[in-house]
């Protein structure tokens, strides 16, 4: 089976979030996908599947379990089929446990088109006490819980609580704040879910569903661009349309082989 490493929502290697692609030409079992996601042990391997209706079967595993929704490793699979598989239709259907989810070349980059996910404002914060000083605002966000701090800086500067974020009763944990007036972004965040095995992701696609919806409140604007401040750090480009969302970003294939 041939798999590649793709480095999503960048333009530059190393940077980004980076993923396994995995292109299955049999069934696999769900033991032995997981088994294999630990061992890449990136934040998501994906694994595609060509259906007989021309459509690509997708599933996303951390190093310890399935999820549910996955944008990087989603934009990481669409690069590898245009740009390793040669694959000539300009846009792709996925079929997945969120549903169809569909990518369309843009560009020299890709748009995914994902649900919008509704956050709702949290009256009752004191589940956030051992996470994080001074919050602004607490929502829920679909599977994870979002958490606004004062600042950028404060994002920047954060050093998270693994444990306290790990007893959340959410997927994962989603703090971002209003850019800097000088900056080129509307705002930027971080995404940490150490229950799935992932302490802190590069650049989080599902995350920007939520997102998207909380700064389109916020800012009354229907087109955002968010910079994730991780280590790795990356852009994405956010147009919402009604009940979707949809991201734009490039991504480069570092590395490739076969799993035996």
């Amino acid at each position: 089976m041939k798999y590649f490493v793709v480095d999503a929502f960048s333009r530059q290697k190393y940077r980004g979030n980076p993923a396994a692609v995995c292109l299955q030409d049999e069934d696999m079992s769900d033991a032995d996908m997981q088994l294999l996601a630990a061992e890449f042990n990136l934040s998501e391997t994906a694994y595609v599947q060509l259906l007989a209706d021309g459509r690509y079967r997708l599933r996303w595993f951390t190093p310890l379990t399935e999820v549910n929704l996955c944008g990087h490793a989603t934009l990481a699979a669409a690069h590898v089929l245009w740009n390793q598989c040669a694959v000539s239709a300009t846009q792709l259907r996925f079929e997945t446990r969120s549903g169809e989810l569909s990518a369309s070349l843009l560009g020299d980059g890709i748009a995914l088109t994902f649900p919008l996910v509704e956050t709702k404002v949290l009256a009752d914060t004191s589940q956030f006490a051992s996470v994080a000083d001074n919050l602004v605002a607490a929502s829920t966000a679909g599977e994870d819980l979002l958490i606004e701090l004062a600042s950028a800086a404060a994002i920047q500067c954060f050093v998270p609580n693994l444990a306290a974020i790990a007893a959340l009763s959410a997927r994962g944990l989603i703090i971002t704040a209003p850019a800097n007036e000088a900056s080129d972004v509307d705002f930027v965040s971080r995404f940490f879910a150490p229950a799935a095995g992932i302490d802190e992701d590069p650049v989080t696609g599902s995350a920007h569903c939520a997102l998207a919806h909380y700064w389109s409140q916020k800012l009354g604007r229907e087109f955002l661009l968010g910079r994730q401040l991780s280590a790795r750090g990356g852009e994405v480009g956010i147009a919402i349309q009604g009940d979707k969302v949809v991201f734009s970003g490039r991504a480069v294939t570092v590395m490739g082989g076969e799993v035996f």
